[in-house]
């Protein structure tokens, strides 16, 4: 829970640096969301403008890119990451992070100010360690900074984990389910910024009037529109605010287009909130027919109603008991490891592990049934998950081989046309 503020009392001034560091301990020591964590510290403390984009800037950079950074670390530093004191480690990221991707700041600036940061954590010994490594990083060439990296050949899961930043057990798993050059093109793809993709509400506006309004441009799919300006968040775009678009990427909305709703007919999406896909099938059916919202969590269903009333969208209703009858078509976007939103969330690159993944299978076994015995015979039903493995996505198919054909099979990447987020989705029909 968020620190209270006191009535009458503004937030405490802070700097991007230390809500950075502060940010970064909440989201590798206590599992928090980088997304999260940042505004409760930006509710909590005072930050300009400027200094709340250096500080967003700073943690998504040390989340995407800490495989390089503690490469580079350890290199420097002659020693494992793991061996270094875990109240500097994330002193050192900071700095190294500025040091070897940004250049609004002088170097020195840089390094004096991770030197306070780590004596108030350490004291003049741990500030004279981190003073030490960080001037070396910054007067080593950067072409030097970073060991050699293994040979694709010789060591192919290496080779993709150290090019892409990646731990080498999600290395491991990428190289084997997508062969070692969608691996490596993937995981690069993946240290970039997502785009702001926003999604046009057809029902009171057009794709084209949308990026005239916020000067973006046409995505891939239909409907899309890309932000062309950085740092803009959704919640500050009035065609956002007043219900003429929803951000949403790419690879989402092909997954309603693969479900393919039609007007008047009776849609189930089984796993539901926060709403994103569930909008959408409302407005591609005109708002007309029957668009029945579910979730294992019953209390986010709200979410979907908020997303609901915003857009202008009558059709939607919520059951928080799964309904026992059948549809014309029902879509289960079944929880995943989220290993394809990488850019969006590169905290999953640190925690996700196999054991995570076995665990997710039986959930997706479990939600997949329940949604297949609801899909009328002849009608459609289409399961997806914003990951690329395959124990999560064509694995489960066989399973519904006897009831259901395979019709269509879609899988999406940020390496892909448009950057989209990566995705597997099949549309499969009941045949009995």
């Amino acid at each position: 829970m968020p620190k209270m503020i006191p009535k009458g009392r503004p937030p405490r001034a802070a700097n991007a640096r230390d809500v950075a560091l502060d940010v970064l301990f909440r989201v590798f020591t206590q599992n928090a969301f980088a997304s999260t964590a940042l505004r409760n510290a930006f509710d909590q403390r005072t930050l300009s403008a400027p200094d709340r984009g250096l500080a967003t800037e700073i943690v998504y950079g040390v989340l995407r890119r800490r495989g390089f950074l503690d490469l580079a670390i350890g290199h420097v530093a002659d020693k494992r990451t793991k061996d270094i004191d875990p109240k500097l480690i994330d002193v050192l990221r900071v700095g190294a992070y500025q040091l070897m991707y940004l250049d609004r700041v002088p170097d020195h600036a840089v390094v004096q100010a991770a030197v306070d940061q780590a004596k108030r954590r350490r004291g003049a010994k741990g500030g004279g360690f981190v003073n030490a490594v960080l001037r070396k990083l910054a007067r080593t060439p950067a072409d030097a900074r970073l060991p050699d990296v293994p040979d694709v050949t010789r060591d192919p899961i290496g080779h993709v984990a150290v090019c892409g930043g990646l731990p080498r057990g999600i290395s491991s798993r990428l190289v084997e389910d997508l062969g070692v050059d969608d691996a490596l093109a993937f995981a690069r793809a993946s240290l970039d910024e997502a785009p702001l993709t926003l999604r046009a509400n057809r029902m009171k506006s057009t794709a084209e009037e949308i990026a005239n309004e916020i000067d973006g441009r046409l995505g891939v799919v239909d409907g899309a529109v890309y932000s062309t300006a950085g740092g803009i968040l959704p919640a500050d775009l009035a065609c956002v605010r007043e219900g003429r678009a929803t951000p949403q990427d790419e690879a989402s909305m092909r997954v309603v287009m693969l479900l393919d709703p039609q007007p008047k007919e009776a849609i189930l999406d089984v796993c539901a909130a926060p709403g994103g896909k569930t909008t959408h099938i409302a407005e591609r059916m005109g708002d007309s027919g029957r668009v029945v919202a579910h979730d294992r969590h019953p209390n986010r269903l709200e979410r979907v109603m908020t997303s609901a009333k915003r857009l202008g969208l009558e059709s939607i209703e919520i059951q928080k008991v799964l309904p026992d009858e059948t549809f014309d078509r029902v879509l289960v976007d079944a929880p995943c490891s989220g290993l394809g939103t990488l850019r969006r969330h590169p905290e999953i690159r640190w925690r996700l592990t196999d054991a995570d993944i076995e665990a997710l299978r039986e959930t997706q076994d479990e939600v997949l049934l329940a949604g297949a015995e609801r899909v009328k015979v002849g009608g459609t039903l289409v399961y997806s998950v914003c990951t690329v493995t395959n124990a999560e996505g064509e694995g489960h198919l066989a399973a519904l081989a006897d009831r259901f054909d395979v019709d269509a099979i879609l899988r999406t990447g940020p390496h892909h046309e448009g950057r989209p987020d990566g995705f597997f989705a099949a549309r499969l029909v009941r045949k009995k």
